[in-house]
């Protein structure tokens, strides 16, 4: 690839030995330039397979926390499926105001000149009369030409942007004979051409980038919105991703490393929950991003002695029913201590309709959730997936003072105290596991766990408060807390978990003082 030079602006056609990405015209630019160029060369580079296509690669070790890359949006529009927002700011909007040029509704006039909102405002002129809106505070199908549209807008307005989108895989060939082809011909193509009156794109064209946006969007937290970026699309998968990923305020994507990264290792994303099975993890990948994951993870019918996925035998008391002969193509289960066996249809069935059961859990409702609990110990290992999202639920639940009809901590009696320490430690092992180091869960977690240990402190009587007893208390909760704020701080501040980390952060400064009382 041809670039220019860093030095004098002329084609170049090397790069930076480390990072791959700075273009030069010479090896004499290269060294002249090294010294400015060293405190700014990339901790990745860019590589390629047969197998891979392109991936990043780490170019020297990355420490935890580390800010790997901090890339802009090349596109940021609403999601597919989404309530009518504001096209400027991505804010549920209600009809009261539209934008005098187009008709599209949005929050207020501040809007009506973002940016952002320019490419379909200036394409839906087209029609005789302005765009109008009737479905609000529920999903409206007008509203998956948004981000399609920002994309092929890009075409003749921006041609540098669209060359690095055009380059984004779209897997037309997998989507064509496809469900989400033919809503996509309906609710996109079809739109933009009888409803909208935009003929300047083809019909390939538009599917093309519903494909792209489909297969390298990241779903921003936050605002209802999706993002497409020219380097973090790069990022391969992984079912125990190395990074980490937050959104700033301007809704540019950070990648930090979560673990050591060492020099030549890949570096990876997940584009599913970390905390799902294996056949969930799977059916995602296969339906939204169209490959099969082969990592050691997905091949374990264990998941890496976790049994997250695996179920009770039902017919031995300790046995348990595992994915046969892999995970990747289960056609009966079998139990690891006796020789009963299931086939792949009953466990797809029993686990349905185990799934309907959680879904239909009262939200908030403790006691509902206890009760999940205990009627799957006997079907579902204990740290199944199913039975793993609700135990970080309820870790969350116990003394949250938010939630209605719910003990604020101090209210909890000594066993739920306990209970909540519990489910945080349970829950917290398995993040180790599947989402290791400075993940956002981990944060999460020790947030909750640090609670406990500060509601413990509170409770001890006061001739306690400053003995040697309490000292390793206040020393968990001080590494709790600060790995829970420096975790969370790094999200957008518009998320509820920066707001948590800011009150871990006041928290540190509180508990410390108290420790350093404690000889």
């Amino acid at each position: 690839r041809v670039g220019q030079c860093a030095v004098c602006g002329c084609a170049a056609s090397q790069r930076c030995g480390k990072c791959h990405l700075t273009a030069y015209c010479s090896k004499e630019h290269q060294k002249e330039h090294w010294n400015t160029h060293r405190a700014h060369c990339s901790p990745y580079r860019v590589c390629e397979s047969e197998e891979l296509g392109r991936y990043l690669e780490a170019s020297r070790d990355i420490q935890p926390g580390e800010v790997i890359m901090k890339d802009s949006p090349l596109v940021l529009g609403p999601r597919q499926v989404t309530v009518p927002v504001c096209l400027g700011c991505f804010t549920p909007v209600d009809g009261s105001y539209s934008c005098s040029l187009c008709g599209w509704p949005l929050c207020g006039p501040e809007c009506q000149n973002v940016v952002l909102h320019y490419p379909e405002c200036q394409l839906s002129r087209n029609r005789p009369i302005k765009v109008q809106v009737h479905k609000f505070m529920q999903v409206n199908q007008m509203y998956e030409c948004i981000t399609p549209l920002r994309c092929l807008w890009l075409k003749e307005k921006d041609p540098s942007k669209w060359s690095t989108l055009s380059q984004m895989e779209s897997h037309m060939k997998e989507r064509i004979n496809t469900d989400v082809h033919e809503v996509n011909q309906a609710n996109v193509v079809d739109f933009m051409n009888q409803y909208l009156k935009v003929k300047s794109f083809t019909p390939e064209e538009i599917h093309t980038v519903c494909g792209i946006i489909d297969v390298n969007g990241f779903e921003i937290p936050g605002p209802n919105a999706i993002g497409l970026y020219g380097k973090a699309y790069l990022l391969e998968h992984n079912c125990i991703p190395n990074t980490t990923r937050t959104f700033d305020s301007q809704l540019n994507i950070v990648i930090r490393a979560a673990v050591k990264i060492p020099k030549g290792s890949h570096i990876t994303t997940s584009y599913t929950d970390p905390m799902w099975g294996t056949a969930n993890r799977q059916l995602h990948l296969k339906t939204s991003k169209y490959f099969k994951c082969l990592c050691a993870r997905c091949q374990d019918p264990t998941e890496l002695g976790t049994h997250l996925s695996s179920l009770r035998c039902g017919q031995c008391p300790s046995g348990l029913m595992l994915p046969s002969p892999s995970p990747l193509s289960p056609e009966v289960w079998g139990c690891n201590d006796c020789s009963h066996k299931l086939d792949q249809q009953q466990v797809e069935e029993f686990l349905k309709q185990t799934g309907e059961k959680l879904v239909s859990l009262k939200e908030g409702s403790l006691a509902a959730s206890e009760a999940f609990l205990k009627t799957t110990v006997t079907r579902l290992s204990e740290n199944h997936y199913y039975r793993s999202d609700v135990k970080l639920a309820m870790a969350q639940m116990y003394g949250r003072t938010s939630a209605q009809q719910t003990p604020q901590l101090q209210e909890l009696s000594k066993d739920l105290l306990n209970r909540k320490e519990q489910l945080c430690r349970e829950v917290l092992k398995l993040a180790d596991i599947f989402s290791p180091g400075e993940s956002r869960l981990r944060g999460l977690l020790k947030y909750e766990l640090q609670a406990t240990c500060r509601e413990k402190f509170r409770r001890l009587p006061k001739k306690l408060k400053l003995s040697p007893q309490a000292k390793p208390l206040l020393q968990e909760c001080v590494e709790a807390l600060k790995e829970a704020s420096t975790i969370l701080l790094r999200e957008s501040p518009v998320q509820d978990e920066y707001q948590m980390g800011l009150q871990a952060e006041a928290d540190l400064a509180k508990v410390t003082a108290l420790l350093s009382k404690i000889h």
